[in-house]
């Protein structure tokens, strides 16, 4: 497989490639980040340099969100195409819908798209400002909560990762009207084994005594296609 690159997206509002970070290593404990490691990672280039045109990676997306309707899961693809592009596409009542076509030049922008569909998500929950939601995300990939080293079961074993952790709202000074996504963390789980980067991301308030999340919401690498 001669895979190519995939960035930023050409669509009004999927912008969330302009916001800066800083964040991850690679050697087990957490540690402090300098100030491009994050942005580095979190949107590392190169990441479909392997793809040809015709390969697609596929992703299973679950969000759950007691503030707002009950939404399916998705499966969303992410196809390489003629001319530097790859188009994402999703499933509706089995037909393809096209959501974007980005330039496959840099890496994979699934890591913008979940992040801006999570300050969409938000502003719903909250009923606040979407500028603010992610201006307070791009705060928190300039000073990320927790960097580790992890690991992931993947093609038929285990494999090293490495973990990024945002707490965006920790240091809200508008914590208080955020109610339990004042204390949103979201996950950025990643390794070189796995094609495209991105094994999982994931954006969850903590699970109550009682049970559940009042927020969850993941995206994770489910099928590579040749």
């Amino acid at each position: 497989m001669t895979h190519k690159k995939a960035e930023f997206m050409k669509k009004p509002g999927l912008v969330l490639a302009m916001i800066c970070a800083m964040a991850i290593g690679i050697t087990g404990a957490v540690h402090a980040a300098d100030d491009t490691e994050g942005y580095d990672l979190i949107f590392r280039t190169g990441t479909l340099d392997d793809f040809a045109p015709g390969d697609h990676l596929r992703y299973e997306s679950v969000t759950a969100n007691e503030a707002a309707a009950p939404q399916t899961p998705q499966s969303l693809d992410l196809v390489i195409e003629d001319d530097d592009t790859a188009r994402l596409s999703r499933d509706i009542d089995g037909k393809r819908q096209s959501l974007a076509v980005f330039d496959a030049s840099v890496g994979n922008p699934m890591a913008m798209f979940f992040l801006e569909r999570l300050v969409r998500d938000l502003a719903v929950s909250t009923g606040g400002s979407k500028f603010y939601i992610r201006n307070r995300i791009k705060d928190s990939l300039l000073a990320p909560e927790a960097i580790t080293s992890d690991h992931i079961s993947y093609d038929g074993a285990e494999q090293p990762a490495t973990r990024v952790t945002l707490a965006p709202f920790v240091a809200d000074e508008n914590r208080a009207r955020l109610g339990p996504l004042a204390d949103l963390r979201i996950d950025f789980l990643m390794s070189d084994a796995v094609p495209g980067w991105y094994y999982m991301i994931e954006a969850a308030t903590p699970m109550r005594e009682a049970g559940g999340r009042f927020f969850h919401s993941t995206l994770h690498l489910s099928e590579e296609v040749q």
